[in-house]
């Protein structure tokens, strides 16, 4: 099993659980995420985008594998749920600031 940042686990624990508050808890308020040809900023978009991705897709994310790169960690994970093609891999890049997500982007 691969360890994980805690914040980063806590995001994917809040994910899998369908918590979007306790998701939208590990961003900073000034944070971005990139995801589905979309660039958010900011808590309110950040917490609009965690319920529409929810209601939309019920994802699963199983994380494969993590490492660290110039600053950053870098998660490739199976992500399950309701859209075509399910499973699929993905990665995902997340940038930390004081303890937070201070960007992701979802590739």
């Amino acid at each position: 099993m691969t360890v994980l940042d805690t914040t980063i686990d806590r995001y994917f624990s809040a994910t899998n659980a369908q918590n979007n508050q306790l998701a939208a808890e590990c961003f900073d308020p000034d944070a971005s995420v990139f995801d589905e040809g979309q660039h958010l900023t900011g808590l309110e978009s950040i917490r609009g985008w965690l319920q529409h991705t929810q209601q939309k897709y019920q994802p699963e994310v199983q994380v494969l594998k993590a490492e660290r790169s110039y600053g950053e960690i870098w998660v490739k994970a199976k992500v399950s749920g309701q859209f075509q093609g399910s499973p699929i891999q993905l990665n995902y890049v997340f940038a930390l600031q004081d303890g937070k997500i201070s960007r992701l982007m979802i590739r």
